[in-house]
């Protein structure tokens, strides 16, 4: 069963036996710098102080701006307690958005792009194995 919450920007939905959190944006919205730090606030309230890992699905209409982008990828809390982030996009223009943000901007955790779910669902899991394995070499 999922831990879910609904937000004005998007759908939270936690697997904990995974320890995937699924962040699923509402469409047809542009993200700023205010949307971005509302959206970093949700994460905070429903995942507290625990490492997870994150598939975000943007869908396919998801705007973003150039500042927004640069302060999700330099956001202190996500470096803190984000293992790895899994985008997942439905569309071209979206996949161009995160490919730029991906290589561009170079957020400071593991993120990878994805069309499929499943896909992106196997790489986190191979980024949690690799996170453990580091752990346990500490």
């Amino acid at each position: 069963m999922l831990k879910t919450k609904e937000y004005r920007l998007a759908t939270l939905e936690y697997d904990a036996e995974k320890n995937i959190l699924f962040y699923r944006v509402k469409q047809d919205i542009t993200v700023d710098v205010a949307e971005i730090k509302e959206m970093i606030e949700y994460v905070k309230e429903f995942m507290g102080e625990k490492r997870h890992l994150a598939l975000i699905d943007f869908g396919s209409s998801v705007g973003s701006t150039t500042e927004g982008r640069r302060v999700y990828a330099e956001e202190i809390y996500l470096t803190k307690y984000r293992i790895a982030d899994a985008f997942l996009v439905k569309s071209l223009s979206m996949r161009l958005i995160a490919n730029f943000f991906i290589k561009v901007t170079k957020p400071k955790i593991a993120t990878r792009l994805f069309t499929s779910e499943t896909e992106a669902i196997k790489w986190l899991e191979n980024a949690k194995n690799s996170q453990n394995k580091k752990e346990e070499a500490l």
